[in-house]
């Protein structure tokens, strides 16, 4: 995964209120790959599960995906999925179907399934992109597992267009392709985050779920938009407009953790992004972070990352 030259650290004198938008600063989306999958006849595939977050775009017919952990869907022309992190699953015109096992091979401008001559009954583009691995897999535990959202729905035709230019610029071999891929990305997963069926965000636990309710999207974009603040559970609720009790129980049910879990996750996560990319002095990551003492970050990112902080530095700097 190659490198942005204007490479920027979230650092919490730069966070922004909007919690979304630092979880994609926390990824950095860069390398994309897709291709044109189709189909015909009777089939079905399985893929291996892998960590770079992968989509799909209907382009015509329809098809099955059965997402392991989330269950089967029914996919029709115009939908799109995205998998924050891509378990494994599997695609089928059948899912009676035994499927076949797919194999990484030479990349190929159209993969097909099924009956290989005469007219595809589905054709799609599929594709996944490198993300920064540093708080790939602790960002992903905020986001749902699968995002699925139906032509009719509102933000499909926008993300569809997204698509289609990504598609077209990763074909192209033009000057600034690499920076611009890497921004149609973002603008994809906020796009896709943001428009959430309301019935889906109250199903679901995670961050999406919390920006959902109006009283949790305030207190979460109080902490994020200053996470160096001695935040307590009471203060946190005030921020929501709710009792004590009340704020946490709703956020522990709604966002899949307590507040003060959540805001230590967060926290970790951006003392990591600075470790990894910066010779900034433990003292003053701790004072970014909320903690009064270097040995009190020590102490709280050793336990969490099973590492101290300086030989989380040495690894990634090597």
């Amino acid at each position: 995964m190659h490198s942005r030259s204007s490479d920027s650290t979230l650092t919490p004198g730069q966070e922004t209120s909007d919690p979304l938008a630092a979880v994609i600063a926390l990824l950095r989306p860069q390398t994309v790959l897709s291709k044109v999958i189709s189909g015909a006849g009777r089939w079905s595939v399985r893929y291996a599960a892998h960590e770079d977050p992968g989509f799909c775009l209907m382009l015509e017919g329809s098809c099955f995906l059965d997402v392991d952990g989330v269950g089967a869907v029914e996919l029709h022309e115009g939908d799109f999925v995205l998998l924050p992190a891509t378990p494994g699953f599997t695609m089928a015109s059948d899912l009676a179907m035994k499927p076949t096992l797919i194999k990484p091979t030479t990349p190929v401008a159209e993969l097909r399934h099924g009956t290989k001559t005469g007219p595809p009954t589905m054709r799609q583009l599929g594709g996944y992109f490198r993300v920064d691995r540093t708080n790939a897999q602790l960002v992903m535990r905020f986001l749902p597992s699968m995002i699925h959202i139906r032509r009719d729905e509102p933000g499909a035709t926008r993300l569809r267009r997204i698509v289609e230019l990504i598609a077209e610029e990763t074909g192209a071999c033009l000057p600034g392709r690499s920076l611009i891929l890497e921004r149609l990305v973002e603008v994809l997963l906020v796009e896709a985050l943001r428009f959430r069926p309301a019935e889906a965000a109250t199903q679901e636990k995670g961050l999406l779920a919390g920006l959902s309710d109006p009283a949790l999207a305030r207190a979460l974009r109080s902490m994020h938009e200053d996470v160096a603040h001695k935040w307590t559970v009471a203060a946190l609720a005030r921020t929501a407009g709710m009792s004590r009790a009340a704020f946490s129980e709703r956020f522990t049910r709604r966002v899949g953790m307590p507040p003060m879990e959540y805001l230590l996750e967060w926290r970790i996560a951006i003392a990591k992004d600075i470790l990894r990319r910066e010779h900034t002095p433990l003292t003053e990551v701790a004072e970014m972070i909320g903690y009064q003492s270097a040995s009190a970050f020590s102490t709280a990112f050793t336990r969490h990352a099973g590492c101290p902080p300086s030989g989380f530095a040495r690894s990634m700097r090597a």
